[in-house]
């Protein structure tokens, strides 16, 4: 357990210390400001303004979930094990005292942390700066976008899972991105052709935060779609411990 905690410890630093934790971080405070700042440029009788700007943290998860965090996850993995793989540290790693499950373990940990760290940057990022909007409510909704940026953790823990499975069956950085962007683009879209995959297609979860919003979604569909994300979450971590069992580094 020590060594685990070493490692995920070791691995958590090492993220941060990369300029595109730090970016995306930046990223995340940047954008409502911005926004904030647009919307506050409008007429206070604008109906733009009258709509929006009590709810700034739920405008803008939906762009960040779907653009934002997810290029981030496919980065971030796509350096984790690809890229270490091909720097030769990902195999001195190895020869410490340590596991490859918990190596494996401990790398999956940091980038969830750090998803978890962006959604709570960008939450609070989106609150403070709604009290820059003129005659925008800053209390309004905060509990209701609290609880959805805390469910949309889970689908994005299980888009990194997945980054990480393909970062580890792909020899190079730039290979496993454009793998990665390749099967984002064709299971976010699958759902238009066939509406009746969106129930199993993963990134058909990335506005998952909508069912939970105001309980407007019966708590059965909302059991059955947990289930079905953490089952995602297991398998992918699965084949990703087994796979990197099997690879020779």
């Amino acid at each position: 357990m020590n060594s685990l905690y070493a490692n995920m410890r070791n691995e958590t630093e090492r993220l941060w210390g990369r300029r595109k934790t730090k970016g995306f971080a930046l990223l995340a405070v940047m954008i409502p400001l911005l926004a904030a700042w647009a919307l506050a440029a409008l007429p206070e009788d604008s109906p733009i303004q009258s709509a929006l700007a009590g709810d700034l943290p739920m405008l803008m998860l939906r762009p960040f979930t779907l653009v934002l965090l997810p290029l981030f996850l496919f980065m971030t993995a796509a350096d984790l094990f690809a890229g270490e793989a091909a720097a030769g540290t990902l195999k001195l790693t190895l020869l410490r005292p340590i596991t490859r499950a918990k190596v494996y373990g401990s790398k999956a940990f940091a980038l969830a942390f750090y998803a978890a760290v962006l959604l709570a940057v960008l939450w609070i990022a989106s609150a403070a700066a709604g009290l820059f909007i003129v005659g925008g409510d800053a209390g309004a909704g905060l509990a209701e976008s609290l609880k959805a940026y805390a469910v949309t953790l889970l689908p994005m823990i299980a888009a990194g899972l997945l980054a990480c499975l393909v970062s580890i069956s792909v020899g190079s950085v730039g290979g496993a991105l454009a793998l990665m962007l390749l099967l984002y683009v064709a299971a976010t879209a699958l759902p238009f052709l066939y509406p009746q995959a969106a129930a199993w297609s993963l990134f058909s979860y990335s506005d998952w935060h909508v069912l939970w919003a105001g309980g407007g979604a019966p708590a059965g569909s909302l059991l059955r779609s947990t289930g079905v994300l953490i089952a995602y979450c297991i398998m992918a971590y699965t084949a990703g411990v087994v796979q990197l069992e099997r690879k020779k580094c």
